[in-house]
């Protein structure tokens, strides 16, 4: 089995246990229901009090490439990307900023 198969069957167990249902917004528009991994307070904001909070998904799962300016919503909470981190294996964490 290669490398990437692997790292897909532990993403999809990852978020089969830890994945919250959330509303993603591409700005070309639409709403989509996609799985991701919450990461609540990620890393510290510096151009306003608080702490930037992350969302990993997998990107086959997302209706198109995310990209800064996209919107996701959890728990009635919205947030704008305002950072895109892909890795080479299909992973990809956003960095989010509370609207």
């Amino acid at each position: 089995m290669a490398f990437s198969d692997l790292v897909a069957r532990l993403d999809a167990s990852c978020l089969g246990a830890f994945g919250v249902s959330v509303t993603y917004q591409p700005q070309a528009g639409g709403s989509y229901q996609v799985t991701g991994i919450f990461e609540e307070g990620r890393r510290p904001e510096e151009a306003t009090p608080g702490m930037y909070t992350a969302i990993f998904f997998r990107a086959a799962d997302l209706p198109a490439a995310a990209q800064r300016g996209d919107q996701v919503t959890i728990a009635g909470v919205a947030y704008r990307v305002v950072d895109v981190d892909a890795d080479a294996e299909g992973g990809v964490r956003l960095v989010l900023h509370k609207i």
